[in-house]
């Protein structure tokens, strides 16, 4: 398959333009889908108010409880804001613009403080276009048109998820990619990755597994270079792959184009400390990475789903396709 990303101004990347009807259809669609968040939201709050949630707790500052009731009032009231610009627009008779580029969501940090998160789709198409051309990638034709859809169907939800979790960048993956191919375009001008000697005997690259990735999707993800730089993060150290996977981490996919994305803009390599359950299978284990900064290297290995380490711990994603 010959790469379609020859530059950042392609033709692919274009957006395609859709009709009035269309973009209210979708608009509207927004709009009905703000209440189930703003249910889930308020319902939230509720149970904080009935079990105690919002008191002050041993161990914890004082006015803590006060500081998370805030915390939670502001983002329902946040909620209701958009539901309202939304629903204005869509009783003006104002022309809708094509499409949505950028999010912009208030995240409150585990200690209070309150971060804004803008993020731009088509500026993270052209940062994963430039990263395929240039490690040669091949993806499919109409990938940049198929993400824009994703991110339209899905943005309050991927807003919501930015609140609520902090996700502070983005992967653009496209479907259906030859692991073995991606590893080595990945890892090109590395020294040779180290497979551990359970995960070669699992059959390597060739026969790990990951779920939905015979889908294109916008994952989201903390750009944090190792798991005890953040909070939120750190918590997940010494937790079992059972537990891990309970929840969205990023695959072995995933795992090998973040690690990439973030030398390219960094000049840095993902979990120099520490190493990261990914959620692939190789036979009946569970696969994990990290880089050895001695060895240049990306190391892959499996450990059984029970196995602790204070070392291992996840990345935390959401994925939507």
């Amino acid at each position: 398959m010959k790469n379609t990303f020859e530059g950042i101004n392609n033709p692919n990347l274009e957006k395609q333009e859709k009709s009035q009807a269309e973009l209210r259809e979708a608009l509207n669609k927004r709009f009905l889908g703000m209440r189930d968040i703003i249910k889930q939201a308020t319902d939230e709050y509720m149970t904080a108010l009935q079990d105690g949630s919002f008191e002050d707790q041993d161990g914890e500052e004082e006015k803590s409880g006060e500081s998370s009731k805030d915390a939670l009032q502001n983002k329902i009231d946040g909620l209701f804001t958009r539901a309202e610009k939304i629903k204005a627009t869509l009783d003006s008779k104002e022309k809708l613009p094509n499409f949505t580029d950028s999010i912009s969501a208030i995240y409150t940090r585990p200690d209070k403080k309150i971060e804004i998160i803008t993020l731009s789709i088509e500026e993270k198409l052209k940062e994963s276009c430039s990263l395929y051309k240039n490690t040669k990638l091949d993806i499919p034709p109409d990938f940049a048109d198929s993400i824009r859809e994703i991110w339209e169907n899905n943005i309050d939800n991927i807003q919501k998820a930015i609140e609520e979790n902090g996700f502070d960048d983005i992967l653009l993956m496209p479907a259906n990619l030859d692991l073995p191919d991606l590893h080595t375009k990945m890892t090109e001008g590395y020294e040779t990755t180290d497979e551990e000697p359970n995960f070669k005997s699992a059959g390597s690259f060739a026969s790990a597994k990951s779920q939905n990735v015979d889908k294109s999707r916008i994952v989201l993800v903390h750009k944090v270079q190792n798991l005890n730089d953040n909070p939120e993060l750190a918590k997940t150290l010494n937790i079992k792959g059972e537990d891990a996977i309970k929840s969205e981490i990023l695959t072995l996919e995933d795992y090998l184009v973040f690690q990439r994305k973030y030398f390219e803009e960094t000049n840095k390599h993902l979990d120099e400390i520490g190493f990261t359950w990914l959620a692939t299978k190789a036979g009946a284990r569970l696969v994990g990475a990290y880089w050895s900064p001695s060895k240049s290297r990306i190391t892959v290995l499996t450990d059984d789903l029970d196995d602790l380490d204070g070392d291992l711990g996840a990345r935390p994603s959401r994925s939507f396709f």
